[in-house]
């Protein structure tokens, strides 16, 4: 069986780490490839032999921010049909409309908890091997104020 690939986008390290941590126990099944800018996100997916099954993609990086880096995922042929799921700190209307209206997957608050970022990472993982739009739906049905699915 092919391991399914997930691009975590996140320029903070220790983010970066708890994500890793919450996969514990997936690696016979992911990889997850770290990148901590949107530009170095782009060479890598213009390197990568297989697109990623998912991006995970921080709202705010310096730089190229994540709203920047989602528009031009979307914007391209190559690489538009990846689902990417926004994830930010904010639960704020104005961000998670923005993500909608940009094209993504979801908008998901970072949780503060490690084993709540765990579960939600395990479901993730688990909609990305089945169906990930019924998986969200899910998800906010269980966390509605952490969870932003889009149809």
């Amino acid at each position: 069986m092919d391991r399914k690939i997930i691009l975590l986008v996140d320029d903070d390290f220790d983010d970066a780490e708890f994500f890793k941590w919450a996969m514990k126990g997936t690696e016979e099944a992911f990889a997850i490839e770290f990148v901590d800018s949107g530009e170095a996100a782009l060479r890598l997916l213009s390197e990568l032999e297989s697109l990623p099954d998912l991006i995970l993609l921080d709202a705010g990086m310096p730089k190229m921010n994540g709203w920047e880096l989602l528009r031009i995922i979307k914007q391209d042929l190559k690489f538009g049909s990846i689902p990417v799921i926004m994830i930010a700190t904010s639960n704020a209307l104005k961000g998670i409309d923005q993500a909608h209206s940009l094209g993504a997957a979801a908008y998901i608050v970072k949780p503060s908890d490690f084993g709540e970022l765990r579960s939600i990472v395990q479901q993730l993982c688990t909609g990305v091997q089945a169906d990930l739009k019924s998986t969200l739906e899910s998800m906010h049905s269980n966390l509605p104020e952490n969870i932003y699915p889009f149809r």
